[in-house]
């Protein structure tokens, strides 16, 4: 059942964390790219309980090492929606799932054929090979804290760990949905950016990288149960790590179906929504 905070510390649940996990985009990064100095000073005052705090994101992990430096985010997390598990402490890789050759060609050729945005991502980068959007590349990569390789995609013999899948849904409001009837091997994993509102996206990575196998691995590393986890999220590709995270916390800024899933529904992120319930909870 989905309480506000308030209701929550009014119950009899006092919740032990251990592990605290955080979406990027729309959760962490408010709509200008950027979080907030309370928020900062919140996961500072966890981590220095010994709260174990990581990334979960549909990011790979070269597009968060800002946060790795800045907010101290660097025990294992997720990355790329679940295709990577990786640990920034030590640079360890734990888990990779890349896409088949074979999804890539068929994919690109659809992408391709109907002229949608799309963007590539390897361990070596974020590739583009056409100017399409140009001013959601440009806000993209900002956020990303990244430049993008413009390269023809046939050339890219790294392997593929996701493709990013964008839409304008004033034009194209089902064009992702019957992508993905049409490539069932894969996980279409569904976001927005804060910044582009009426623009639709989706990770689209190999059909083993699936959220729960990720949730389970890092209960298993940590060494504790769901219980001790509280997981933050605002889009659909957030939803799994809500629901399975003892204290699942949709932001305010977030959809109904997000909020739906989890325990607590906070403030919206321009409204330090992270720091309102670390304050309270730890």
């Amino acid at each position: 059942m989905t309480i506000s905070l308030e209701q929550f510390l009014l119950s009899d649940q006092k919740p032990d964390i251990r592990l605290a996990l955080f979406d990027v985009d729309g959760t962490l990064l408010n709509v200008d790219g950027n979080y907030t100095a309370g928020v900062q000073k919140s996961i500072a005052r966890v981590q220095a309980l010994g709260v174990k705090t990581a990334v979960a994101s549909g990011r790979p992990y070269f597009a968060t090492r800002f946060l790795w430096q800045e907010l101290g985010l660097v025990d294992t997390g997720v990355f790329c929606t679940g295709a990577q598990i990786f640990e920034p402490s030590t640079n360890t890789l734990h888990k990779a799932h890349p896409l088949p050759d074979s999804s890539v060609k068929k994919l690109l050729a659809q992408l391709r054929e109907q002229h949608l945005y799309y963007e590539l991502y390897t361990d070596a980068g974020l590739y583009i090979e056409r100017d399409v959007a140009p001013e959601i590349l440009g806000v993209h990569c900002k956020h990303l804290r990244t430049q993008p390789i413009m390269q023809s995609f046939d050339t890219v013999h790294d392997p593929v760990i996701k493709l990013l899948v964008g839409v304008d849904l004033d034009k194209s409001a089902n064009a992702l949905q019957v992508l993905e009837q049409r490539f069932p091997d894969c996980i279409f994993a569904y976001a927005k950016l804060p910044a582009y509102p009426r623009w639709l996206f989706a990770s689209i990575i190999h059909h083993s990288a699936s959220k729960r196998a990720a949730f389970d691995y890092l209960l298993a590393h940590y060494g504790i149960s769901a219980s001790n986890v509280i997981s933050f999220g605002d889009a659909q590709s957030d939803m799994e790590f809500i629901s399975m995270a003892g204290v699942g916390v949709a932001m305010g800024n977030a959809s109904d179906a997000v909020k739906n899933v989890a325990n607590i529904v906070t403030s919206p992120v321009w409204e330090d929504g992270i720091a309102k319930v670390l304050d309270v909870l730890i």
